[in-house]
């Protein structure tokens, strides 16, 4: 029984989540479109908008899964990059970097045993 009771944490805090992820999109996204309308003055973040990445790898992180946070920070470093035309980098000359993030991240992933993300009945675990 311990094992099911376990299960259960688990899954009740994965709805949790997706729950609050759901809620703030949906919050979010509203926002945007009515600043878009012109019924609200939503702050610009501009080019600033790759943090959205970093906080990503931030969360990561918390959970103890270093592979993502890996991608997700080259990633948003990446796209820091391009914004800003570091070194001369734009999205046409650099994307191959995504793929380097992409398998950056998979590599960390299998060196630490971290277990693969897989689809299962009810949902992702």
């Amino acid at each position: 029984m311990e094992q099911e009771e376990r299960q259960d944490v688990i899954e009740r805090a994965h709805v949790r989540k997706s729950v609050v992820w759901g809620i703030f999109l949906m919050l979010l996204g509203s926002g945007f479109l009515l600043d878009r309308l012109h019924l609200i003055d939503m702050p610009s973040i501009g080019r600033l908008w790759p943090a959205v990445f970093l906080v990503i790898a931030g969360l990561h992180a918390a959970e103890g899964r270093l592979g993502g946070t890996v991608t997700f920070l080259m990633l948003g470093f990446w796209f820091f990059a391009c914004e800003f035309e570091w070194y001369g980098l734009d999205y046409r000359n650099s994307w191959p970097l995504v793929l380097v993030a992409v398998g950056a991240g998979i590599v960390v992933r299998a060196l630490r045993g971290e277990p693969r993300r897989r689809y299962r009945m009810g949902g992702w675990s």
